[in-house]
């Protein structure tokens, strides 16, 4: 056996073991030196195409089973609960109801709640349930709720906030979108009218310009629109 085709045995074995690093290693290596023959470079240029592949599947997340995402939804930790409610949201949900239900009725963390709120309404599911949410109960069914993505005043207030800020002050747009979108998740299960959606903008205008000090593009904003304050208070 010739000295290429030890090296290519290796590389294979390290395979075999799943040592994918290491495998990696040694094929860098001999690409590295100053003299590779034509056909020994052709197959370690395709074990490092294979290599990358097997090394992004590896770092793939591991899909939780249905058992183990409920199991997390029970945690007490924040964190752990958003990561079964991102789980749990991919999954028809009327096959977990009286889970959710009582989880709900739990005082769960709100943030969390919120997002699984909008996921039972996107699959318009029809079953009542209760959220203890800060204290108070809200029972809705959840084919009668409005998904964020599909309320009126969000998507006013989403263009508005591209017209008064995108060109502009586009970092302080970005930071708008994403307190927008909060300001929607935790509004939940109540959704935005059409109509509250220019005074739903300004508000996170406001806020957002607060946070980063940046009061004189308010100001601009109520001048250009000709308000002085909006209307609507978030909670």
């Amino acid at each position: 056996m010739s000295y290429y085709e030890e090296i290519l045995e290796e590389i294979e074995e390290k395979i075999r073991q799943k040592k994918y690093e290491e495998a990696l290693a040694a094929v860098n290596h001999e690409l590295g030196m100053p003299y590779v023959p034509s056909d020994f470079e052709k197959s370690l240029r395709k074990y490092k195409k294979d290599l990358a592949f097997l090394m992004s599947e590896k770092e793939k997340p591991r899909e939780l089973s249905a058992d183990q995402l409920l199991g997390l939804l029970e945690s007490d930790k924040p964190e752990a609960q958003l990561a079964a409610v991102s789980g749990l949201a991919k999954r028809d949900l009327r096959e977990f109801v009286p889970e959710i239900q009582k989880w709900l009725e739990d005082k769960p963390y709100p943030e969390a709640a919120a997002y699984l709120v909008d996921a039972i309404a996107v699959q318009r599911i029809g079953d009542d349930f209760t959220w203890n949410k800060n204290g108070v109960e809200y029972d809705f069914f959840g084919d009668g709720l409005t998904p964020v993505a599909e309320s009126g005043g969000v998507r006013k207030a989403v263009h508005l906030l591209q017209t008064w800020l995108e060109n502009d002050y586009p970092d302080l747009y970005e930071m708008t979108k994403m307190v927008l979108s909060h300001e929607a998740y935790m509004f939940l299960p109540l959704s935005y009218d059409e109509e509250e959606g220019e005074a739903l903008a300004l508000e996170v205008v406001k806020q957002v310009s607060d946070m980063m000090d940046a009061g004189e593009v308010y100001q601009k904003v109520l001048k250009e629109t000709g308000h002085s304050d909006p209307s609507v208070h978030l909670s």
